[in-house]
């Protein structure tokens, strides 16, 4: 048996080189740099959807000596959602009306509309049919506000608009208001100015509606309108870049004054919906602010579509999402749907807006979900694409128009999908095993990475949370299996009710949970949570399952010793610590078949520090028995570590800890020659403003059993 220890210098002459498809030398990519180039734009990104696969990602930036050019990894970053983020809001109200919680046919404002309490007073209310908009209504911009034509514009950029502008009414100096405005204050005083067409009769692009939905989210779900829409939609489609309001940081300065921020901070974000999303989201949140990038875009037509085996919502919601407003003209060929322009034939879009950075995102039908295709991946007729742009100049062609020529001019699509490529650090095939490592995603995007994981069909096979520097990250090896990923549901960051909760839930319809971790949430405030993972059918029907939660370790090694002589084997034992008591949180599992004492064949070790579990390591490997579990805590700011160990016949296998996150890819890439592929990665922090550390176990697909 062989182990290895790699240190740092023997690492370092190993290259790491990741190799992408260059989509520009495909002549829409060409079309796409182009456009950027010679209409200033600052960069952008593109995705398109063929059949079910992304046959096109790539990003631009603008590159002083070169122009615009082809950067694979710009495609990752998070643009301006601009229009986008109208269709998170308005699939968010469409879930909570397919769940019976909301009507579309609910007044928002009459005596008893969702959003009555906003009326403090009816008699202010001067325009009476203010009463009759409905949730409806809302949805597909038919509420009655037309911001071209109104004295105050558009209310929800009021305080920007009426900035030296006498002409508009200034909402903030009517109310009196020493402090920065709030949704609520914008929709207060909008109930006292008269509306500017008939609710129902058209449909004029109103961020102002679209304030209200999200303030009808919050007041159906009692949730903030961020969780909710993270909840119904983000999770679901496995949108796991896509935030509200940018992630970017502002540098106030101790010695500056506001208005001295402000004004730097306009003149860089020239555009107006850009420059709310990201200094005050919270007005702009269910309009224009959220973020997102091209894998995202595409992944959200996916989930409405259905092509992806899960279907946002059912046909009749749909129907609902696609309908023209209450009171259209049946004439039109073209109309408002609920959050974009749809077409009688079945396309929907969304196009620029006046206040925001431009977009473009385009399904040519969206009901091919009705025609339940068996896609081959050989399929060359694109059905959707986005492009997200960087700034907003002057441009004098119709983008969705234009982006339609550019796409149907590109005769031979990409065959590669390309949905996985944000979803690794390290895409790795051997033989028949194709497997990805990705070392950090944070907690708060854990659930929805875990979805497009599953979309993409890899399947779990080990996962494990670790804290470093204030935040809270999960580390994932996935395997390509249509089959196990279909029959896999992986929860991270459930609070133990919620974890008890779910289990009982997916026990109902057929799934075992197969691993937990107990873990400290930093973004819990340093609660304990729990990752779960659950697979349909991963027992015998012969099994006998205990589980246990944070037992404490003395109990622990006595309940174990006592269960392995029935013939129970040790599958989970995650490590937490609550001050000084070491808490246990274990699965085991005995077949009526397994009568012998598995303390023969199991080894289980607990609350070792680096140097311990390194000798345990070794010590076992000269028994014949390979490292099946490992989990780190942190006692008093050092790493602790839990170990379970099985004897078998198996021939190779390698270990190191204490690598970096640059060394674990070098060891994978380098290994990966030999015939090795990563089993195990545990992260862990010696001190937790320093980098984080990780250990790693590998082994020959031939020889290992998977974890899950």
């Amino acid at each position: 048996m062989d182990l290895f220890r790699c240190y740092r210098i023997g690492l370092l002459i190993c290259g790491v080189l990741l190799c992408f498809a260059d989509a520009t030398k495909t002549k829409y990519g060409e079309a796409v740099r182009k456009l950027l180039e010679e209409n200033g734009y600052k960069g952008g990104a593109s995705g398109v959807l063929v059949g079910n696969r992304l046959a096109f990602v790539e990003g631009f930036i603008e590159d002083h000596a070169l122009g615009v050019t082809g950067h694979f990894k710009h495609a990752r970053k998070a643009l301006p959602a601009s229009g986008i983020s109208k269709i998170l809001t308005a699939l968010t109200v469409l879930n909570l009306i397919e769940e019976g919680k909301l009507s579309g046919n609910n007044m928002v404002f009459a005596a008893d509309g969702v959003l009555a309490d906003l009326v403090e007073k009816r008699d202010n209310v001067k325009d009476k049919r203010m009463f009759d908009i409905t949730v409806d209504d809302l949805l597909r911009h038919a509420g009655g506000w037309d911001a071209d034509i109104s004295k105050i514009a558009d209310p929800v950029f009021n305080d920007y608009l009426a900035d030296g502008n006498h002409h508009l009414i200034n909402i903030a100096k009517e109310l009196k208001l020493k402090t920065q405005l709030t949704p609520n204050d914008i929709i207060k005083f909008m109930l006292t100015q008269p509306l500017d067409f008939e609710p129902g009769t058209k449909s004029i692009t109103s961020n102002f509606g679209y304030m209200v939905l999200g303030r009808v989210i919050e007041k159906v779900t009692k949730e903030h309108y961020e969780s909710a829409v993270k909840d119904d939609v983000l999770v679901n489609c496995g949108m796991w870049h896509t935030t509200l309001g940018s992630h970017e940081k502002v540098d106030i300065g101790k010695e500056r004054k506001a208005g001295e921020i402000l004004a730097e901070l306009r003149d860089k974000y020239q555009v107006i919906g850009e420059y709310y999303a990201h200094v005050t989201p919270h007005i702009v949140d269910a309009s224009l602010g959220w973020f997102t990038n091209a894998f995202d875009v595409m992944r959200l037509a996916q989930c409405i579509d259905g092509s992806a085996e899960y279907r946002l919502l059912n046909d009749t919601t749909m129907e609902l999402a696609l309908r023209p407003p209450r009171k259209a003209r049946d004439s039109e060929t073209t109309w408002q749907g609920a959050g974009f322009m749809v077409h009688k034939d079945g396309a929907i879009w969304v196009g620029e807006e006046t206040h925001a950075p431009d977009v473009v995102f385009v399904h040519k039908n969206l009901k091919r979900y009705q025609q339940k295709s068996a896609y081959t991946g050989t399929e060359n007729d694109p059905v959707a694409w986005t492009i997200l742009f960087e700034g907003k100049p002057t441009i004098n062609a119709p983008l969705k128009q234009l982006t339609k020529v550019m796409v149907e001019a590109e005769a031979h699509w990409p065959t590669v999908n390309s949905f996985v490529d944000d979803l690794h650090d390290k895409l790795l095939t051997l033989g028949t095993s194709t497997k990805l490592i990705k070392l950090k995603v944070e907690e708060h995007r854990a659930n929805q990475y875990l979805i497009a994981l599953k979309r993409a069909q890899f399947n779990v096979i080990w996962i494990n949370a670790y804290t470093n520097d204030d935040s809270t990250f999960i580390t994932v090896i996935a395997e390509q299996d249509p089959k196990a990923s279909r029959e896999c549901v992986a929860l991270a960051g459930l609070p133990l009710n919620k974890l008890v909760e779910r289990k009982m839930e997916l026990q109902e319809e057929g799934y075992n949970i197969t691993f937990i971790q107990n873990y400290k949430s930093f973004s819990h405030k340093d609660k304990f949570v729990f990752i779960g993972v659950f697979h349909k059918g991963a027992f015998r029907n012969d099994s006998h399952i205990l589980y246990g939660i944070q037992h404490f370790d003395r109990p622990y090694q006595t309940l174990l010793q006592l269960y392995e002589e029935k013939g129970y084997k040790p599958l989970v034992q995650s490590l937490e610590y609550n001050r000084d008591d070491a808490l246990l949180t274990f699965i085991l599992e005995a077949d009526d078949g397994d009568e012998k004492n598995q303390q023969e064949i199991y080894s289980s070790e607990i609350d070792l520090d680096e140097s311990k579990l390194d000798r345990y390591v070794r010590k076992y490997a000269r028994q014949q028995r390979r490292l099946i579990y490992l989990d780190a805590s942190n006692h008093r700011g050092k790493p602790k570590f839990s170990a379970l160990f099985k004897k078998t016949q198996m021939s190779k296998w390698l270990f190191s800890l204490g690598l970096t996150p640059e060394e674990i890819l070098m060891t994978v890439e380098a290994k990966q020659s030999e015939g090795y592929l990563p089993s195990i990665i545990v992260g862990y922090s010696q001190n937790q403003k320093d980098e984080p550390k990780f250990a790693i176990y590998l082994e020959k697909p031939g020889d290992s059993k998977k974890f899950f």
